[in-house]
């Protein structure tokens, strides 16, 4: 996509590049298809209201009350009951992007054709993200059986009666914002607001962005390590290229093994490390020797995080979900996130053996480094390390499962996912991963300094130079490392 481009939802499913582009600010547009889909979902909802047929959330209560019915002349108090009785969320207020990927997912479900809303529903969260009008949404509440309490502060602006974003810590009340905006505020239809939030789209959403960066990562993890090669075989027989060859990848098979392999080897390209006159160890450390191994097991984390979210967004999670083929609201559990997840559980495990490694790798730079850091030739704090080994230590800790924790709410409710809670330790697992991975590179670049060795790797090269740029400047560690991280993505 274009930069500037919109994005048009409806049709075919979208992908998480579209959440992520939503989120940066992409304008969004409704394809026909989807208007199609909305009114024929519509039509189903408008028909079970004419029979009175029992369906949740419709005209029978929610959760213990499922039974209980309600009064047609009820309907619309029970729209405004429902969206302020879940609007139970605290915490510290998504991020600007986070909150634009949650309206983007919900609004992408909507097109999807199973929640029953009416067009003019969908054409007003549209309308909320190409106005710039960004729900607060505060972080903590959703257990993962549905976004309840995210879902309902975006459904609370879109009435009127929610809370903007503006930077400050109240907010800006939603009316005062629709006005400014030019919009006004929408009265929820009967079903529109158990259909509004019947969503995972806080996972789906944020999830979209931490895949963004999951994907980048996995490139900072094999450049950090070529450059380690580097370093390792500058003063030394140690950075034998034999593990990252072809035939070790392809000899076990692993997608992830041999794509991460590729990426080291390309960066080597040209390397020193190739001289067949050079005198090198027979095996590295184990950290060096299983990085493919290990680098792939987090690109094939990475992959199914990728592949969940784009089931959860070509899906129909709503409960019930309108059928159009059959005509039917039918009750289930779609909403159950488990898959996702679990996915983003596993992306937390491989990122800690990973950084694990990595922070060996710079253990073992900056004992390589001693006699320089001793002469006073060194220009990165020593104690960076420790740093690293605190983030890895951190990790270990993030990647205890998550999702074990559900605990039953009623006697209806008795099992959820937590998957945002998943999501949000993924993230803090992606930033600190990204520090470890910086701070070996730059231990890399600065043995590399005080060997006055120059690699010569297609990748290695300019990254090496790079920096040494970096770190000439004298900047601390903390902004080193932020640099550092930037220069390897």
């Amino acid at each position: 996509m274009t930069a500037g481009a919109p994005v048009v939802l409806g049709g075919a499913p979208p992908r998480p590049e579209d959440i992520a582009a939503i989120a940066d600010g992409a304008r969004v547009e409704l394809d026909p298809e989807a208007r199609a889909a909305l009114e024929a979902a519509r039509a189903v909802v408008e028909r079970a209201i004419a029979s009175g047929e029992a369906v949740y959330g419709l005209n029978r209560r929610l959760g213990a009350g499922r039974d209980e019915a309600i009064d047609p002349n009820e309907f619309a108090a029970f729209q405004r009951r429902t969206i302020a009785n879940h609007r139970g969320g605290v915490g510290d207020p998504l991020s600007h992007g986070e909150a634009r990927a949650v309206v983007a997912a919900r609004l992408a479900g909507f097109t999807r054709g199973g929640a029953g809303v009416r067009p003019v529903l969908a054409q007003a969260y549209a309308d909320l993200l190409n106005a710039g009008v960004v729900p607060l949404i505060p972080s903590r509440g959703s257990v993962g059986a549905a976004d309840l309490t995210a879902l309902a502060e975006v459904a609370a602006v879109v009435t009127g009666d929610g809370t903007v974003l503006d930077g400050s810590v109240g907010g800006t009340p939603a009316g005062a914002a629709l006005a400014a905006a030019g919009l006004e505020p929408l009265a929820l239809a009967p079903h529109e607001a158990l259909a509004a939030l019947s969503s995972n789209a806080v996972s789906i959403g944020v999830g979209a962005l931490a895949l963004r960066e999951a994907e980048a990562l996995v490139e900072m993890a094999d450049r950090a390590v070529a450059l380690s090669l580097e370093a390792v075989a500058a003063g030394g027989p140690g950075g034998n290229p034999s593990p990252y060859s072809a035939v070790v990848a392809d000899a076990r098979g692993g997608r992830g093994q041999q794509a991460s392999a590729a990426s080291i080897r390309d960066a080597l390209a040209g390397s020193a490390l190739h001289d067949p006159a050079r005198v090198v160890t027979v095996q590295d450390p184990l950290v060096f020797r299983s990085a493919p191994q290990l680098h792939g097991a987090l690109r094939e984390a990475v992959d199914r995080v990728r592949a969940e979210l784009e089931v959860e967004l070509a899906g129909r999670s709503e409960n019930p979900v309108v059928d159009v083929a059959t005509g039917l609201l039918v009750s289930g559990g779609n909403f159950q996130a488990l898959p996702l997840a679990l996915a983003f559980e596993g992306l937390r495990l491989a990122l800690a053996h990973v950084a694990a490694a990595s922070e060996r790798r710079t253990a073992a730079h900056s004992l390589a480094l001693a006699t320089a850091r001793a002469e006073g030739r060194t220009r990165v704090p020593g104690l960076l390390l420790y740093s690293a080994a605190s983030d890895a230590a951190e990790l270990k800790q993030l990647a205890v499962p998550a999702t074990l924790g559900s605990t039953p709410l009623s006697g209806v409710e008795d099992h959820a996912s937590l998957a945002p809670l998943a999501v949000r330790l993924a993230q803090r697992s992606l930033a600190l991963a990204a520090d470890v991975f910086a701070a070996e590179a730059l231990h890399a670049a600065e043995l590399l300094h005080a060997s006055g060795v120059l690699p010569t790797g297609a990748g290695t090269g300019p990254l090496a130079h790079r920096l040494d740029d970096l770190v000439a400047t004298g900047a601390p560690a903390r902004v080193l490392v932020e640099g550092a991280a930037r220069l390897l993505r």
